[in-house]
């Protein structure tokens, strides 16, 4: 009876049934997974491996400026023909570009594991026996070469209520300054908000009375904002450099230059133009949620309500 139970229990398996069943009862089976768990630790152990690999990716990016021309001007004019000189170039993967108001900027990805130094030597070579094809007007493009190390690996961002995005800003800039005296930090950057700056906001009326230009205020400042050097003292052994003037740092150091001078009275500044120190105009937002931010290079995103 238990003969045939086992007969026909056998005859309605399948062929994975009857492969599993033969495992199953077969002396050989432990042999056989030790044997594949020994295989797979040697395997484990002598596969190559690193904890930092070292690919070579090398990566290029060129830089063209052509003043006065429109975003698509400079597409049709730069982007696209630096494009498509650059997909000529043997070890080329990808080509991928950017244009904007004044400039563009074309970045060039080479074969992973392709040689920098002779990617580089390449790509000036064909750079330089097509440089007659540069719109006149145009600038000699700038190239700046690019690795898998110059790509942020972390991103921090900043963001408050309280604070706008200047003083955010402000506030970065400490935080990169602690982050440059971390081991092993190689670059780091900000993106977003609005940097400190001196605008002078001249008055034409003003500038008129006092029969001046805009010339004359601009080489006061220019002239005003730098260092001199007079030469040196020597006294016995010792030597000590001699530098006039200094850099104009605040908002009143600019306001108290003084132009000219009218009717026995002295011209300044502040007589013919407010100066104001304060944040630049916006020109790029870092948004997180739906506030204001500045975004670094080191990652840290709490969770909480919009900035």
């Amino acid at each position: 009876m238990d003969k045939r139970v086992a007969d026909s229990s056998k005859k309605g398996l399948g062929i994975a049934g009857r492969l599993a069943q033969s495992f199953i009862h077969s002396p050989l089976s432990p042999l056989f997974y030790f044997t594949l768990l020994g295989l797979g630790f040697m395997g484990m152990m002598f596969t190559p491996r690193q904890e930092d690999p070292q690919i070579s990716v090398p990566m290029v990016d060129i830089f063209v400026n052509y003043p006065g021309a429109s975003s698509q001007q400079v597409a049709s004019m730069i982007a696209n023909p630096l494009e498509k000189l650059m997909s000529e170039v043997k070890g080329i993967e990808h080509v991928y570009s950017a244009s904007q108001r004044g400039s563009a900027m074309v970045t060039v990805q080479f074969i992973v594991g392709e040689d920098m130094g002779k990617s580089l030597v390449k790509l000036y070579d064909k750079l330089e026996s097509n440089k007659d094809k540069i719109p006149p007007g145009a600038t000699p493009p700038l190239v700046k070469p690019k690795a898998v190390d110059d790509v942020p690996i972390v991103t921090l961002t900043l963001w408050s209520k309280e604070m706008d995005d200047s003083d955010l800003r402000l506030l970065s800039l400490d935080v990169m300054q602690r982050l440059k005296a971390v081991k092993n930090t190689s670059q780091t950057f900000i993106t977003g908000g609005r940097p400190e700056q001196i605008r002078v906001e001249v008055d034409p009326a003003r500038l008129a009375g006092f029969n001046l230009t805009l010339d004359q205020l601009a080489h006061t400042i220019s002239s005003a904002n730098g260092e001199l050097d007079a030469g040196s003292i020597e006294s016995g052994k010792s030597s000590f450099d001699v530098y006039t003037g200094s850099f104009l740092k605040t908002a009143s150091d600019i306001e108290n230059l003084v132009i000219g001078t009218k009717g026995g009275s002295v011209i300044y500044v502040r007589d013919v133009a407010d100066v104001i120190e304060g944040p630049q105009e916006t020109k790029n937002v870092v948004s997180f949620y739906t506030g204001p931010a500045y975004q670094g290079d080191t990652s840290l995103v709490p969770d909480g309500a919009p900035a």
